[in-house]
């Protein structure tokens, strides 16, 4: 009876040890917390001759896409409506940022993917988009991951990496729901997503008042 008690004593301590070991184990380092108003993202640009910081800050996430951005020169806001944000076909690098102006974007996203270009890359590896209005190519060519800051700690994010027919590759967040511009690169250019923020309030500087009650639609 002694060592029958003294085994089960024993398996009922391992079951105890590797529950706590799961309870402590770490999160998924690649779980992003939830997007929403004030989250605050930062890209780090170099450009051969300087270097500068672009910053977005979100009013709105979902359904609609509302946010406002600066750099060290000028800021603006852009409005990004459901309907592109699941199924424009269109991209657009810089055109939505007009210095000192409120601009809607119209069959086109920029700095996330639409979910339906995201999809299609995932399944055809190969597809036909508009970029600055010109239509194009892009191409799937790869899985990847990169290191970036958020809430102040690192955290390593999958990636999946894309390139068009101008030899421009872009790395994008691999959440259909959420595929964000991690990386763009275009000869001497580079511009890195450094951090993100999503625990702090009142982060907006220019979207406020009636345009924070009342956004566009």
């Amino acid at each position: 009876m002694g060592i029958r008690h003294g085994r089960l004593l024993w398996v009922l301590l391992s079951i105890l040890a590797l529950a706590a070991i799961s309870a402590e184990a770490p999160a998924d380092k690649s779980a992003l917390p939830s997007f929403g108003r004030d989250t605050v993202l930062v890209w780090k640009v170099n450009n051969v001759s300087y270097d500068y910081s672009l910053v977005v800050r979100i009013a709105e996430f979902f359904p609609d896409r509302f946010l406002e951005w600066e750099d060290t020169q000028s800021q603006g806001t852009i409005f990004m409506p459901n309907r592109d944000l699941l199924s424009a076909r269109g991209f657009v690098n810089s055109n939505l940022f007009k210095s000192g102006q409120d601009v809607r974007g119209k069959d086109a996203t920029t700095l996330w993917l639409s979910q339906q270009i995201f999809r299609d890359l995932k399944e055809k590896k190969k597809i036909k988009w508009t970029l600055d209005g010109v239509t194009g190519v892009l191409s799937y060519s790869g899985d990847d991951q990169l290191e970036v800051e958020v809430n102040r700690s690192p955290r390593i994010l999958p990636v999946i990496k894309v390139k068009d027919d101008r030899e421009s590759e872009r790395w994008f967040l691999d959440q259909e729901d959420n595929p964000l511009l991690l990386r763009l690169r275009v000869r001497n250019y580079d511009q890195v997503l450094a951090s993100i923020t999503t625990d702090k309030a009142n982060t907006l500087r220019w979207i406020k008042g009636k345009k924070l009650e009342n956004p566009p639609k």
